[in-house]
């Protein structure tokens, strides 16, 4: 079976602040907009057999087996998030996904705790439109779990096997300027601003969006939304500028209500 959209990256147990556990990740959050709009999807993920999840019925899950499933737990004040993690997961080799799969028309690279060791080559998807919320190699932990940024600095040939790169100033740690050396690579660029929109960087043009007004019921995977949204924008053609207007409407209304 062959999917629309490909998201290769670890699903999550995100810790709550009373008891429990619920699901996360960017596959999570990216799979349930994309069930809402109609796209047939598929999440490509490390996880623990007894942490099984239940995604739309248009969302299919290619479970690697992994002793632990990632864990966080995430701690707001504003805009400004504390994320913990507890548990990490088994790496994700490229040669285990189901050829079918490789296929889609979109495929999405969403590391989280270092679970993709680097960029595939475009060969492994040459048709898709790749795009990369590399997040997962923007941070490291501490033996508590406390996570924080690090650099990551691809080499240019690794950057143009991928269409889009989107992360947030809390992934890069407010570092713009690591952010348009990934620009000038090639890539389109995006850096999400929380309330204060985003900056997509393209074909060298830098261009300033506002957020959508709307006021925020839980944050949490606002950027997968987003990115998830503009991805699948630009797989439409749309121009650069309307798709991340649109992606930003996107994620406004996921995660809260209109203004």
């Amino acid at each position: 079976m062959t999917f629309h959209y490909l998201i290769v990256g670890t699903l999550t147990r995100d810790l709550q602040p009373t008891s429990g556990w619920r699901p996360g990740g960017s596959g999570w959050y990216a799979a349930q907009q994309l069930a809402r709009w109609g796209y047939s999807a598929a999440v490509a993920t490390p996880l623990m057999s007894r942490h099984l999840v239940t995604l739309p019925s248009t969302i299919a899950i290619f479970r690697i087996p992994s002793p632990q499933t990632t864990t966080f737990s995430n701690h707001y004040a504003g805009d400004q998030r504390l994320q913990l993690i507890s548990a990490v997961p088994e790496l994700l080799a490229w040669e285990a996904l189901p050829p079918p799969w490789r296929s889609a028309r979109i495929v999405h690279l969403a590391p989280l705790a270092h679970e993709l060791v680097a960029i595939p080559p475009r060969s492994i998807f040459p048709d898709a439109l790749i795009g990369l919320t590399a997040q997962g190699w923007l941070r490291t932990w501490d033996a508590a779990g406390q996570i924080t940024p690090q650099p990551w600095q691809p080499a240019p040939a690794a950057l143009a096997q991928v269409d889009v790169v989107v992360v947030s100033e809390e992934d890069v740690g407010g570092d713009e300027d690591q952010v348009q050396q990934w620009a000038q690579a090639g890539p389109i660029t995006a850096l999400t601003r929380g309330s204060a929109g985003v900056t997509v960087w393209h074909a060298g043009q830098r261009y300033d969006i506002a957020a959508y007004p709307a006021t925020v019921v839980d944050p949490t995977g606002a950027g997968d939304i987003w990115a998830a949204a503009f991805f699948s924008q630009l797989d439409q053609k749309v121009a650069v500028v309307e798709a991340a207007k649109w992606a930003c409407r996107a994620a406004a209304l996921a995660i809260g209500t209109p203004a």
